[in-house]
């Protein structure tokens, strides 16, 4: 009996066709998508950081100049902070540390000299991921030279915060920041 030679059949071509049809297809699917969702435009991030840079000396010179003018301190019971400038702020700067429930929270503004008028001041509780919260201020000269603000009594979640405390400053409003947490007592 004679065997015959069957040929076999060689299936490479037909692999790598496939391949290069799937590469192909992912490739016009990925330019569809990247047409249809192009990102947004990010000229106001970019704007809002290049005022930032282009006017960071005349922000430190308003806030030393306040410091020449003003004693600011926040505080509880328990601790008195001086708020910092945001562009000082680092990992080292103390925490307020507030309570889960009844924060009464202090903001003492004291004159350097007698004839300053005291500027105006609002305090924002920031939090990441969630909206500010504006907290009011009762404000009241004890004497001359001394302005002690009272903020209502409050109640947040544990977590780390930020108290963003605006001034109106000659004609320019300045923030201070001052990190807080809060735990349980």
């Amino acid at each position: 009996m004679k065997t015959r030679n069957k040929k076999e059949k060689n299936y490479w071509p037909l692999g790598i066709l496939s391949v290069l049809l799937v590469g192909l297809s992912l490739v016009v699917a990925l330019v569809v998508v990247a047409i249809k969702y192009t990102p947004q435009s990010d000229t106001t991030y970019l704007h809002q950081h290049t005022y930032t840079d282009s006017h960071i000396n005349t922000m430190l010179q308003s806030y030393h100049a306040f410091l020449q003018d003003y004693d600011v301190k926040i505080g509880n019971a328990d601790q008195q902070l001086i708020p910092t400038f945001p562009y000082y702020l680092n990992q080292n700067t103390p925490l307020l540390w507030l309570t889960l429930e009844d924060n009464r929270i202090d903001l003492w503004v004291q004159k350097r000299q007698k004839d300053m008028v005291f500027p105006e001041f609002s305090v924002t509780l920031l939090r990441l991921k969630t909206p500010p919260k504006a907290l009011q201020l009762n404000c009241k000269q004890t004497d001359r030279q001394l302005l002690t603000c009272h903020l209502p009594a409050f109640s947040i979640p544990e977590g780390r915060y930020q108290l963003l405390i605006s001034v109106k400053f000659k004609d320019t409003t300045l923030s201070l920041i001052q990190p807080a947490y809060a735990r349980k007592p």
